[in-house]
C-alpha cells in the first residue's frame, strides 16, 4: 500500500534549528504522534511539510505527489490544524470556507457548516475573534469538509476544554477508522498520544532518535525499581540509565534478559516516563 506521507532526507536550517536527515513515511489508517522538548523542532518539521519553511534538501511526497513540483495536487490532500491559523481574520467562519475552500477539488461547503454547527461554531463569526480552542475547531471543521486523506496538526488539543479534548481524541480515531486516511500531530500531552497513538517520532534537536510502534514500545522498554544496591549492580549494555531519587532507585532498561530484573520490581513506561529516563540517560542531549 501507498504511503500518504513520503518524506526522504530532509533537511532545514531555521535560525540556530536544524532539521537533519528526516526519513519517515505514514500508511493509510494510523496516527502518528510527534514527540519531543521544546524547540526539538516538531512545529518546524510540519511547516517544512506544508511548505511554509522551504526545504534546504530532501524530498516529500504526499499520497504520491511531489511536493515540490506538484504542490497543487498534494496540498490538495492535506487538512491541517496550526497552532497559527492560515485563515483570514477579519473574515467570518462561513467567509473564510468558501474563500479557501475554492483551493480544494473536494471543498464542500454544506459539509462544512454542519462541521461547524456540531463544533459549536458560529458561521457569522469573525475567525480573529475566537478563542484558541475555538480556532482549533475551526480549523478542524474545515480539514474535514475538503476530503483531506492526510491531517498535519500541530498541538491541536491546545487551549481545548477537557470536554472538548476528549472529544477531539475521539475525532481522531474517526478520521483513520476506514483505513484510508492518516494523522500526523506534534503534542506534548503524552497521555493523549498514549491513547491514540499507533506510531511515535522523538524528536530531539532537530534529528529523529527514536522511532517506534505502540506494540515495541511495550515489548521494547521497561523501568525496574529497587534498592540502590539492586539498581548499581545491574549491568548490561542494555542499561539505558539509572536514577537514584530520594525515594526509590530505579532504571530504564531496553530488551532484559531473561533473569536480569530479577528481585525489582518492574513496570512498562508511559511516554512521559520514557522520555524523562532517556533524557536523563544522554539518548536526548
Amino acid at each position: 500500500m501507498d504511503n500518504l506521507l513520503e518524506i526522504r532526507k530532509l533537511n532545514k536550517s531555521i535560525g540556530s534549528l536544524q532539521l537533519l536527515d528526516i526519513n519517515l513515511s505514514l500508511e493509510p489508517g494510523y496516527i502518528m504522534g510527534l514527540i519531543g522538548r521544546n524547540g526539538a523542532g516538531k512545529t518546524s518539521l510540519i511547516k517544512t511539510i506544508l511548505r511554509l519553511y522551504q526545504k534546504d534538501s530532501g524530498d516529500i511526497y504526499v499520497n504520491g505527489y511531489n511536493m515540490e513540483t506538484e504542490e497543487k495536487e498534494a496540498k490538495n490532500e492535506i487538512g491541517f490544524v496550526l497552532d497559527e491559523s492560515l485563515f483570514e481574520d477579519n473574515l467570518s467562519i462561513e467567509a473564510n470556507g468558501r474563500l479557501f475552500g475554492s483551493l480544494y477539488s473536494r471543498y464542500d461547503h454544506s459539509l462544512y457548516l454542519q462541521f461547524c454547527e456540531r463544533f459549536g461554531l458560529l458561521p457569522k463569526q469573525k475567525a480573529g475573534k475566537l478563542s484558541k480552542g475555538q480556532k482549533n475547531r475551526f480549523q478542524l471543521a474545515f480539514a474535514l469538509s475538503h476530503d483531506a486523506k492526510l491531517f498535519l496538526m500541530d498541538e491541536p488539543a491546545a487551549g481545548l476544554d477537557p470536554l472538548f479534548r476528549r472529544e477531539l481524541l475521539g475525532y481522531m480515531q474517526d478520521i483513520v477508522e476506514s483505513g484510508k486516511r492518516s494523522i500526523l500531530f506534534s503534542t506534548h500531552l503524552t497521555n493523549d498520544l498514549d491513547q491514540i497513538g499507533d506510531y511515535i517520532i522523538l524528536l530531539d534537536e532537530g534529528s529523529i532518535c527514536l522511532e517506534l510502534d505502540k506494540e515495541e514500545l511495550g515489548d521494547r522498554f521497561y523501568i525496574a525499581s529497587g534498592t540502590r544496591e539492586q539498581i548499581e549492580h545491574t549491568f548490561g549494555p542494555n542499561v539505558i540509565c539509572r536514577l537514584y531519587e530520594p525515594y526509590k532507585s530505579s532504571l530504564l532498561i531496553e530488551f532484559p534478559k531473561d533473569g536480569q530484573l530479577k528481585g525489582l520490581a518492574v513496570t512498562r513506561p508511559s511516554l512521559e516516563d520514557l522520555m524523562y529516563y532517556l533524557s536523563k540517560g544522554g539518548f536526548i542531549k
